[in-house]
């Protein structure tokens, strides 16, 4: 993809230099400057249906007064456009550095700050639960994955009322950035989505390794969340664990590399998914 061609084409910019980003599982990521302007560009496929609702998310909470590395419109004052056959944003620059898991607290604290202005109406979990069916032709990989899949759906689906909201839907604290001035920021919304609460934060839980300061800081934020926390966050864990064994099934099945030097990283983060569900 021409990087600079596509910016002057779309968003009426002249780059003076574009550089390659590191990482990305599911999306290929530049930097690209040009006179008093720092952008990044990142490019998902053309399949990819969260990419553009994530970028209007950012949007939102940029205008609520988040930092989140919000989309820039294009010419046509769209925030993701057609190129090459691919999904492309380009995104505001957030200066800052990411947050480990030491920072645990402040990966709770913005989480919950995000989820009180994004909050909703409660849908319907049986039907969000549905966007593990993507990996469906994929969980006969190995013969634990179908039924720890199919449990911790079940595990959910017997839960109570549950709160709603517009999620991040991957917040490990590489998403997070401490600014300059010491306030987060939070980037990535690629994997944003609409569903309970409870998901982004057993996602934070898995990420940091335990529910240690990331619980007490979040509830700090929403206490009136306390119960269903307290009832809910082992099951949905366990959904979270799905998300990685199915992922890491389909791409060990269709042997996808993005993001990756080596396919055995594939088949390690299929065998830390079956070691967190305990098998």
């Amino acid at each position: 993809m021409d990087v600079a061609e596509l910016l002057a084409e779309r968003w009426g910019r002249k780059a003076t230099r574009v550089a390659r980003l590191p990482g990305g599982m599911g999306s290929t990521t530049w930097l690209a400057e040009g006179d008093e302007w720092r952008v990044v560009v990142k490019a998902v496929d053309a399949s990819d249906e969260g990419f553009g609702p994530g970028l209007e998310l950012a949007a939102r909470l940029g205008d609520a007064g988040f930092v989140t590395g919000r989309p820039v419109p294009s010419n046509a004052r769209r925030l993701v456009e057609a190129y090459d056959g691919r999904w492309v944003g380009v995104l505001e620059f957030v200066d800052g550095v990411p947050l480990t898991d030491a920072d645990a607290a402040a990966v709770g604290e913005l989480l919950g700050r995000v989820h009180q202005e994004s909050r909703t109406a409660e849908g319907d979990v049986a039907e969000w639960l549905q966007f593990l069916r993507v990996f469906e032709s994929s969980l006969d990989l190995e013969e634990w994955i179908r039924p720890a899949v199919e449990g911790a759906m079940e595990g959910v689906r017997r839960l109570g009322p549950l709160t709603w909201g517009w999620l991040h839907g991957d917040p490990s604290p590489e998403a997070f950035m401490r600014l300059q001035d010491g306030a987060t920021a939070l980037i990535d919304w690629g994997a944003a989505m609409h569903g309970p609460v409870l998901y982004d934060v057993a996602s934070a839980v898995m990420y940091v390794n335990g529910p240690g300061s990331v619980v007490p800081a979040y509830l700090k934020e929403r206490p009136e969340l306390r119960d269903e926390v307290e009832a809910g966050l082992d099951a949905f864990l366990q959904v979270r664990y799905a998300v990685q064994a199915g992922y890491f099934a389909w791409r060990c099945s269709n042997d996808v590399r993005t993001g990756i030097a080596d396919p055995a990283e594939n088949r390690k983060g299929l065998a830390d998914a079956r070691r967190a569900f305990g098998l």
